[in-house]
């Protein structure tokens, strides 16, 4: 039996040959370079799901830990202005508790209100990426309302409430007539209720009392923000606002000291919220801290399972890329000396 094989036969084999060979070295260099199988379905076969689960749960972690990082940022900046509320309190109510009830420095008192007061507003109002941080869930609208902004509705509804009570504005020089009693009836039924509920709302706060909350481990979700309608905030808001504005500078001391004393008691009342308020950021701080700590073990853990089922071993890489260069440069050789037979030649 005679059979014949022709040299284009040989050669279109030998051409397959090669281009198989060439897709596993493009492969076997890819798995070189990256240190896993070019093709994890391929090769790990009913196994892909294992490697497809673990990296779905150590994305999930990654995302996660990246969320607590913003998180963190933000109770940082929160725990630093709460920090700068409470000293600024501390120097006012400092200041009150030397003068003793005197109005004696009622000028340099009023100033500080007024500069307290600005300080509160600004420090409520600030933001973080764009973000209105003391705004609750309502991140996008300015928390507090600029007291001495134009038209501001609660500087309007002061003004109103003392003319109301006494007949005159706060600046007329006749406030020095109101008795320690009457300011007192005024404080207590007519300028607190500015300072709470329906009135806090309309007046000053754009803030949701529904603060943020986050997710800072798989199982666990804290509150993330401090919302501007805390009671401590609204009582320095009620402190600052009466010292800066209703008429101090010239009031009779009687009238005077009782404006002080209530200022004195709110400050006392506000700067012990915003202790509390400080240990419950810094316990979700901690709190924070540890989940991200945790996480960073579970990715650890993760992340070598991974390795286990996707890493190849380099030195048996290598050397099939050497074999399969070696193959490729034989296989070109023999095609081109298969090109140069001819029928002349061996005749």
């Amino acid at each position: 039996m005679t059979s014949y094989i022709s040299t284009q036969s040989i050669s279109s084999s030998m051409r397959q040959s090669i281009l198989k060979m060439q897709a596993e070295l493009a492969a076997s260099q890819t798995e070189l370079s990256t240190g896993t199988y070019a093709d994890i379905g391929q090769t790990l076969g009913a196994r892909t799901g294992d490697s497809l689960s673990l990296q779905a749960q150590s994305s999930l972690l990654q995302t996660i830990t990246d969320t607590n990082q913003t998180v963190a940022t933000r109770l940082d900046t929160t725990q630093t202005i709460l920090g700068s509320l409470q000293s600024n309190a501390q120097d006012l109510l400092n200041s009150l508790i030397e003068s003793n009830g005197s109005n004696s420095n009622a000028g340099t008192i009023q100033a500080s209100g007024e500069s307290n007061l600005q300080s509160l507003i600004s420090s409520l109002n600030s933001t973080l990426g764009g973000d209105y941080i003391f705004s609750g869930t309502n991140t996008s609208n300015q928390a507090i309302t600029d007291y001495y902004g134009p038209a501001a509705p609660n500087k309007a509804a002061v003004d109103s409430a003392f003319t109301a009570a006494f007949g005159i504005p706060q600046t007329n020089a006749g406030v020095s007539a109101i008795s320690a009693s009457s300011m007192q009836t005024f404080l207590d039924t007519a300028f607190a209720p500015l300072f709470q509920g329906a009135n806090w709302a309309a007046g000053w706060s754009s803030a949701s009392s529904q603060t943020l909350t986050n997710r800072i481990a798989e199982s666990q979700t804290v509150d993330t923000s401090v919302s501007a309608n805390h009671p401590a905030f609204q009582q320095l808001a009620q402190a600052y606002t009466m010292i800066a504005d209703l008429g101090t500078q010239n009031l009779s001391s009687p009238a005077y000291q009782t404006v002080t004393t209530v200022a004195r008691n709110l400050l006392t009342s506000a700067i012990s919220s915003l202790t509390d308020l400080q240990a419950g950021v810094g316990l979700v701080q901690s709190d924070i801290n540890d989940a991200t700590n945790q996480m960073s073990l579970q990715m650890n853990i993760l992340s070598t399972q991974i390795g286990n089922l996707e890493s190849v071993n380099p030195y048996e890489i290598t050397t099939r890329v050497t074999d399969l260069q070696t193959q490729i440069e034989t296989s070109y050789s023999l095609t081109a000396q298969l090109q140069q037979l001819s029928l002349v030649k061996y005749l």
